[in-house]
């Protein structure tokens, strides 16, 4: 399908207004995909964030070991092994290395 000018400002209108894609795919008779392709041509589309069951964004155990090495002021190839451990494990170790700053009230 080809978006002419007032398609556009409709499609626009809808989707800022938080119609979904779904819903406009519906509305305009064209496939969900052709909708999401035009609104991110258009920049205004933003794809959906993935979190983990926690609703946090996941971290990489290269990135977890990265911060672990800063903390101990180590080289990042000394803590190779730690790829090996379970994300939880790296994530109790960067908390405990983590310095505790207390607040003065």
């Amino acid at each position: 399908m080809k978006y002419d000018a007032t398609t556009t400002q409709k499609l626009l209108s809808l989707y800022s207004l938080g119609a979904t894609t779904v819903d406009l795919a519906v509305e305009f008779d064209v496939p969900e995909r052709s909708i999401i392709a035009k609104l991110a041509s258009l920049g205004v589309y933003k794809r959906k964030e993935y979190v983990n069951k926690r609703g946090e964004v996941p971290v990489k155990k290269k990135e977890y070991i990265e911060r672990i090495a800063k903390l101990l002021n180590t080289n990042v190839e000394l803590l190779e092994s730690l790829e090996k451990v379970n994300k939880n494990v790296l994530h109790m170790l960067e908390d405990a290395l983590t310095p505790k700053i207390e607040k003065e009230v």
